[in-house]
Parts: C-alpha cells; sequence; structure tokens
C-alpha cells in the first residue's frame, strides 16, 4: 500500500508535506506543517518528491519560488498549517478527501514522512528516508486537531521530520487524506504514540481566506463535466456497436452542451451535498468520477426530454422535479430498496420521478420502472420506520407518490438492447425523435 501512497509525500525542509491536485489543473498544492517553513524563517529551501522506477525511488525536486505570503504561501493565521503552491506536477493523479472520520476509527490509515531518524541515517540517498506508520486509532478532536495513536508507540524523538506528513488511507485504489499531521499529543511526559493532525476542514479555512488565489480542495475533474466527456454514454451492444454508433455520436454532441451551460460538479456539490445520494452512502463518493458521468448524462437526458438547455440557475427546478439517487453499489438496486426509501425527498414535487443510479443495471429486463405494487415494496412498506423517512407531509411512503427508474433505462434499455431499431436513422432530427419516443415511457402520462 505505501508505494502506492508514497508518491504524494514531499520533503518540505526538515519536515515533510503532501501534493493535492486542485481544481485548478494551472498548480498543484502542497499541504504541510507551518513550523516547517517558520524555523527556516519563511524559507523554502527544501521540495522533493519521488518517482518509482521498478524496485527503486528517484527523488525529483520540485521547482518553486521564493515564498510570498499571499502569493504562493498561505499559512494559517492561527493553527500549524500552511498550502504552498507550485506549478502542476505531472504524474500524480487527484486524491480524495476522507472528511467523514468517526470516533474510535480504525479503518488501516497510516502517516507518511520523511523522519529525522532516517535523514541522519542515510544522508547521501533521501530515497530512504521514507517511512510508513500504521495508526491503530483515530480519536476525537483536540480543538481543531484529531489525536491518533501511532503502532508502536513512537515519541517526538521518532517522529520529528514528520510534522506536515499527510494521514492517508488507500480505499477502493482510491488514495484518501484525512489531513496532516502537526506535532505529538500535547501531553507532559505522555509516551503512548498519540499525536495530532488537522483535517481537511482546517485548509479549507485558509482556501476561505484566499478566495481570489487559492480554490477548493477537490479533484480537477470537479471543476467542469469537460473533464467526463471522455467516459460519457459508453454504450455497449457488442458485435452490432455499428448500429448505435450514430445516436452515440448525437448523445455526446448534446453532452457538450452541458459542459457549456455553467452547470458543473463542483456546484451541483455544493447546492445538494448528501442529497444526491442514496441513504447511507458515504458523501466521500461525490469527489469521484462517476456520480459526475451520471449527471452529466442525466442533464443531457433531461435537454432532450425538454427541448431546452440547463443551466446553473434551473439545478433547483430540475432536482425538484425529477431526483436523481446515486449509489456506489455494484449489486442489483433491488439490493438497495430499503435506503432508498430513506433517502431525501423532501422539496420533491408530486408525482415526480426518481432516477436510481447504481454501478449495475437492473438484474431483469422487465425492473427497469418499478412501482409500489412489487411484494417487495409492499412488505417493506408495512414494516418502514416512519422517523426515518424524509418526505414531505402528507406522504406515506416514496414508492407511493413517486415513479422510480433506473438510469440505465436511459441508455442500455433504450438502446443498446434495440440497436436495431437505431441503424436505418441518420439525421439529428431522427435520433431526437427516437430518444423522446423511448423516453417517453418515463415522462408522458
Amino acid at each position: 500500500m505505501s508505494d502506492q501512497l508514497r508518491p504524494y509525500v514531499v520533503i518540505v525542509n526538515n519536515g515533510s508535506g503532501c501534493i493535492f491536485q486542485p481544481m485548478d489543473i494551472g498548480y498543484s498544492y502542497i499541504l504541510t506543517a507551518k513550523h516547517n517553513l517558520l524555523d527556516e524563517g519563511d524559507q523554502l529551501n527544501m521540495l522533493t518528491r519521488f518517482e518509482q522506477n521498478g524496485a527503486s525511488w528517484t527523488a525529483r525536486e520540485i521547482p518553486f519560488q521564493t515564498l510570498a505570503l499571499g502569493q504562493n504561501y498561505f499559512p494559517h493565521p492561527q493553527l500549524d498549517i500552511a498550502i504552498i503552491t507550485v506549478p502542476r506536477i505531472q504524474g500524480v493523479s487527484s486524491i480524495y478527501r476522507s472528511d467523514e472520520l468517526n470516533e474510535q476509527m480504525n479503518a488501516g490509515y497510516a502517516l507518511l514522512g520523511y523522519p529525522a531518524t532516517r535523514r541522519q541515517a542515510n544522508l547521501a540517498n533521501k530515497s530512504l528516508w521514507f517511512r510508513s506508520d500504521a495508526i491503530t486509532q483515530i480519536m476525537g478532536h483536540n480543538d481543531n486537531a484529531r489525536e491518533f495513536t501511532l503502532a508502536g508507540n513512537a515519541n517526538q524523538e521518532e517522529v520529528t521530520g514528520q510534522s506536515g506528513g499527510p494521514v492517508l488511507i488507500l480505499h477502493q485504489n482510491n488514495v484518501m487524506i484525512a489531513g496532516i499531521e502537526t506535532n505529538m499529543a500535547r501531553a507532559f511526559g505522555e509516551n503512548m504514540g498519540r499525536a495530532e493532525f488537522f483535517p481537511l476542514t482546517s485548509f479549507d479555512e485558509i482556501i476561505d481566506q484566499n478566495p481570489d488565489t487559492l480554490c477548493q480542495l477537490l479533484p480537477a475533474h470537479l471543476s467542469c463535466f469537460s473533464f467526463l466527456m471522455d467516459e460519457a454514454f459508453d454504450l455497449d451492444a457488442g458485435f452490432s456497436q455499428n448500429n448505435i454508433a450514430g445516436i452515440k455520436a448525437f448523445l455526446l454532441d448534446k453532452a457538450r452542451s452541458v459542459t457549456q451551460s455553467g452547470a458543473a460538479p463542483h456546484i451541483i456539490k455544493k447546492q445538494f451535498a448528501k442529497r444526491l445520494l442514496i441513504a447511507e452512502q458515504k458523501e466521500e463518493i461525490l469527489q469521484g468520477k462517476e456520480i459526475w458521468k451520471i449527471w452529466l448524462e442525466f442533464i443531457t437526458v433531461m435537454q432532450i426530454i425538454q427541448d431546452r438547455i440547463i443551466a446553473e440557475k434551473d439545478l433547483e427546478d430540475l432536482f425538484n422535479t425529477v431526483r436523481l439517487l446515486h449509489s456506489d453499489s455494484d449489486k442489483d438496486w433491488s439490493s438497495e430498496l430499503s435506503n432508498i426509501a430513506y433517502s431525501d425527498y423532501l422539496g420533491l414535487a408530486d408525482e415526480g420521478t426518481v432516477v436510481i443510479s447504481t454501478r449495475k443495471p437492473p438484474a431483469r429486463d422487465d425492473q427497469y420502472i418499478i412501482d409500489g405494487n412489487i411484494p417487495l415494496i409492499a412488505s417493506a412498506r408495512k414494516t418502514r420506520e416512519r422517523h426515518k423517512l424524509k418526505i414531505n407531509d402528507g406522504k406515506i411512503f416514496p414508492f407511493d407518490h413517486y415513479k422510480f427508474v433506473h438510469m440505465d433505462y436511459f441508455k442500455g434499455k433504450s438502446i443498446s438492447r434495440k440497436h436495431d431499431e437505431y441503424s436505418a436513422l441518420e439525421t439529428d432530427q431522427e435520433y431526437l425523435d427516437k430518444l423522446k419516443l423511448e423516453y417517453g415511457a418515463v415522462f408522458n402520462p
């Protein structure tokens, strides 16, 4: 695991830091402890990362300019954290935030960095300075910081040099950061391997204080739907792929208008947050690509149905008319029935439509559109936990009031499974008429 995490960890003077690729694709941010710079008179003397070459690691110096407050150096006014901006570092993928930390968490996190003990033992070979320390427990807040326990009960002397190092985890092949370590726990004479880190929300405070210079700590693909174009409408008709080549090109052209409409993932994320997700899904999913690829397709479909451009100003109305709820599950959507029932439907208009998105299409071809007559739903209605329902007053159960359709209906069911019906179509008007006919089963009375 440490080999996959190490490319993000950097040497910052006598301490450590972490590369974060923000939405601004012109820059990379180095998140670190402020004292790594203050101890050197606000100077940056060493900024080094490592690239893996087979079994070895090669040091790469990161180009930087003299630190200038408010230009490329942004220390927190009270907390021991700072952001350094450098030209975009290539070859380092997006890193996701891990904000949902529960009390007494034990989930495979690690503290990574370049401790002084390793530096002193290997003066000439920087690649040997690296160390990864398992975290056995993450505890509650201590002011703005979180306290955690290092395996082996490391003391201050062992951890010196790791200040500014990230607390990282590899989850489903995504590198996720919980925060930046700054010091051992503040307790006299204690030797229990306790240290502290500041979560990403503390770095958000730096962003908020410099809105004209810094951008949100979110991956670049949240800045614009154009980053998702290569993955949108991945239609598959097997040996008959040529039959749907024309309709796929038509849909992608319509999707391009979404990228120019002003609607963007980070705007939708900020506006609706966890209301975009099926109940019990982690908010961290909102940083990934899958949900925003689905949203690009969803808005494209809605533009076809409504025959208009859906811009940023239209998002609230769209959300309260046709609600898209996403789950990262790779199981059949029937397995999410209970969570779908307890998702957020507040504000959704009477007889509204709910589009459910999962990684896998429905198991049965007759269950792309469902209603309350399915026995499994009837049983869930009887045993519903009424206090958990998030639904407008006067409504009893979501499946009694809304139409539910799987997102794959607009792709697999309406296009891929009917590929032969598209083979003879040639003009944009023919494509448009055909799609409106197919989608009409959902949206027409």
